[in-house]
């Protein structure tokens, strides 16, 4: 009788440090009895408790740094707007206000491109969006990219060469996918020089189908490799350079809930953006 008391004393403590918020840390008794099973369950029950308000944290934590990320990036486009939007009003010379009509544009474009992406970008984060693979040629979903920055290759002068093994159909999302080629691709064009080449290429292995995207830009310095796929990050050979830094992120977290993962290679001259899928 005395040990069942002392048995219900010590239950009675260990919950009540639970209902505290406390995480439970005792020695285990590794007995075959109802006692030691409870203690065992009761362990078990903290550490379920505390990592779940570990990950509350961490979430919570993420929201406000990506809040604080959003206000940021917003806060140079919307305080353009104003400015321009009052130097337009009081301009007197037609030439003067077009001008600046101009710039509300791209503003007004930026602003765009910003919340679009901020959409797509917690969407995958919170798998709102779901990938859904089917057989599409994968050389057609390249090809729809390539097309999307056509005008602005050709702007530059810049020849897109594309090649492929044979016909690959690895099982993606075309639009998804696209969107993640397209993001590169367009990173390509814009940090290479007038008159160069964009390589892209598509193989295929027993383990991964890979899309190479290779170019003679500004490229990237030792140690970021990894870091041009962090969200907002922009490498120190493009600062001063139009950019926000979303569109490798949003290339990573695609080609992640593809199944497959994203990687960059130095170049001499350049930068190589490998994409793999299994």
């Amino acid at each position: 009788m005395f040990q069942r008391r002392k048995e219900m004393e010590f239950f009675s403590r260990v919950l009540e440090r639970l209902l505290n918020g406390e995480q439970l840390d005792f020695p285990l008794e590794y007995k075959d009895e109802l006692p030691a099973k409870i203690q065992y369950q009761l362990l078990r029950l903290s550490e379920k408790i505390y990592g779940n308000e570990r990950q509350l944290k961490k979430e919570r934590d993420e929201i406000r740094e990506l809040i604080a990320e959003i206000a940021h990036q917003m806060r140079n486009p919307l305080a353009n707007l104003e400015s321009y939007l009052e130097l337009m009003y009081t301009a007197e010379d037609e030439t003067e206000r077009q001008s600046y009509l101009e710039i509300l544009k791209n503003t007004e474009s930026q602003l765009h491109f910003l919340t679009e992406s901020f959409i797509k970008m917690a969407r995958l984060e919170n798998r709102i969006i779901q990938i859904k693979p089917d057989s599409t040629a994968l050389s057609a979903t390249i090809l729809q990219s390539i097309l999307q920055v056509k005008k602005a290759a050709e702007n530059k002068k810049i020849f897109i060469d594309f090649t492929s093994e044979e016909a690959i159909e690895t099982p993606h999302d075309a639009n998804w996918l696209g969107e993640a080629v397209f993001n590169i691709l367009e990173n390509s064009v814009k940090y290479s020089p007038c008159d160069s080449v964009i390589d892209v290429s598509v193989s295929r292995n027993e383990m991964y189908t890979r899309i190479a995207v290779e170019d003679s830009g500004t490229g990237i310095c030792e140690g970021e490799e990894a870091l041009i796929f962090q969200r907002f990050y922009r490498g120190r050979e493009t600062q001063g350079k139009p950019g926000f830094g979303l569109g490798l992120y949003l290339s990573r977290e695609i080609v992640f809930h593809h199944g497959g993962f994203i990687k960059a290679r130095r170049k001499k001259q350049g930068l190589e953006i490998i994409i793999f899928l299994p």
